[in-house]
C-alpha cells in the first residue's frame, strides 16, 4: 500500500490576560498507540469467544449463539505428540459475522488470489480450539461446522471454503482450501434449516467466502492520515455499501465502481477514536485524505453499531 502522510500543524498557542498575568493553554495532541490498539483487538476478540467442555471419549455437539452447529469425535482427539487424550476437554469458538465485530477484532473478509488481496464476502467466519491443560490438540478424523445461511442473507451457491492465516503483525488474510476439503451449500438436518457445511481437519481459522468481482477491475486506494497516524498505530479498513458482512484492509485490491465507506481507527480510553467518509464509488486510483477533525470518539459498542448501521 502506498501511504502518504499528509501534516497538520501543532497548534496554535491562545493568550489571555487576566489581572496583568497572562496564561498559555495549548490543547492536548492525540497520539495513537499501535500497542494500545492491538491489545483492544484481542481484548474485544476474548469478548465474543464462546467455552465449552467436553469428555474426550464423547461425541461433542456445540450449538452457538447464533444457531451454528459444530460436531466433534472427541475419541479421535490426539495430543501434539499422537497420544490419545482422556477426559474433560476445553472447547472454545468465535464466531464472526457482521463487519462491525470484524472491524473491532482486526478480522476482515481479505482473500489472496493470484498473490494480490481481494475483498471478499463472508457466510461466517470462525475459529474453532480445542484444549486440555493449556496444550492445543488435533483431531485425526476431522470435524465439521454447520453455518445457516440465514444469517448472511441467504443461500449463495458460490460460497467456496477459506482458511485464515495471521502475520506478524497480527493480520488476517484469508486462503482458498475449496479443492483440499469437503463443503456443500444446502438444506442440513442437523439444524433443520439451509446452511454452509464443511468438514475440517485442522482447528483453526476458517471462512465461508466468495471474491468480489464487479467486472471493472481493481484498484489501490491510496491513503493520506493526519500526522501522528501510521499503518503501525492505526488502521483503514473499507467497508461495501452493499455487502454488510464484508470488510477489507487499507491495501485490498478494490473493484473498481463498489461503493464503499473508508473508515479510520485508533485506540482511545479503552475505545476508539475513528472516522467514517462519507459513501463513495470507486474510481481507479483513487486517494483519500483523512483530517483530525473527522475524528470522533466511541466505545466498542458504539463502533460495531455505527458501522453495522452504515446505510
Amino acid at each position: 500500500m502506498k501511504k502518504l502522510i499528509q501534516l497538520f500543524g501543532i497548534g496554535t498557542l491562545v493568550f489571555s490576560s487576566i489581572s496583568c498575568s497572562n496564561d498559555t493553554v495549548q490543547e492536548p495532541i492525540f497520539s495513537p498507540s499501535g500497542d494500545a490498539l492491538r491489545d483492544l483487538f484481542a481484548s474485544n476478540l476474548e469478548a465474543i469467544t464462546q467455552h465449552d467442555t467436553f469428555d474426550a471419549e464423547d461425541n461433542f455437539v456445540f450449538t452457538s449463539a447464533k444457531g451454528v452447529k459444530v460436531f466433534i469425535n472427541g475419541s479421535c482427539l490426539k495430543k501434539q505428540n499422537g497420544e490419545p487424550v482422556l477426559g474433560e476437554v476445553d472447547f472454545s469458538y468465535i464466531e464472526i459475522f457482521d463487519r462491525g465485530t470484524m472491524l473491532v477484532t482486526n478480522k476482515p473478509t481479505v482473500g489472496i488470489q493470484a498473490g494480490e488481496p481481494k475483498l471478499l464476502t463472508s457466510g461466517g467466519e470462525f475459529l474453532v480450539k480445542v484444549t486440555q491443560n493449556g496444550e492445543e490438540l488435533i483431531s485425526d478424523c476431522g470435524y465439521s461446522i454447520h453455518a445457516p445461511t440465514s444469517i448472511t442473507g441467504g443461500i449463495d451457491q458460490d460460497m467456496e471454503a477459506f482458511k485464515g492465516n495471521i502475520d506478524a503483525n497480527g493480520n488476517l488474510s484469508w486462503e482458498n482450501i475449496t479443492q483440499t476439503v469437503e463443503t456443500w451449500t444446502g438444506f442440513n438436518q442437523a439444524i433443520n434449516a439451509d446452511a454452509y457445511n464443511v468438514f475440517l481437519n485442522n482447528f483453526d481459522w476458517f471462512n465461508f467466502d466468495k471474491f468480489v468481482d464487479l467486472g471493472q477491475g481493481f484498484t489501490t486506494i491510496t491513503f493520506q492520515t493526519p500526522t501522528g497516524f501510521n499503518n503501525s498505530n492505526s488502521y483503514i479498513f473499507m467497508a461495501t455499501k452493499t455487502r454488510p458482512n464484508s470488510l477489507a484492509y487499507a491495501n485490498t485490491r478494490m473493484p473498481i465502481g463498489a461503493e464503499v465507506y473508508y473508515i479510520l481507527v485508533a485506540e482511545y480510553n479503552n475505545g476508539f477514536k475513528y472516522a467514517v467518509k462519507p459513501v463513495t464509488t470507486i474510481n481507479a486510483n483513487s486517494t483519500v485524505a483523512f483530517n483530525l477533525t473527522e475524528l470522533q470518539n466511541g466505545t466498542i459498542q458504539e463502533v460495531i453499531d455505527a458501522i453495522n448501521d452504515l446505510p
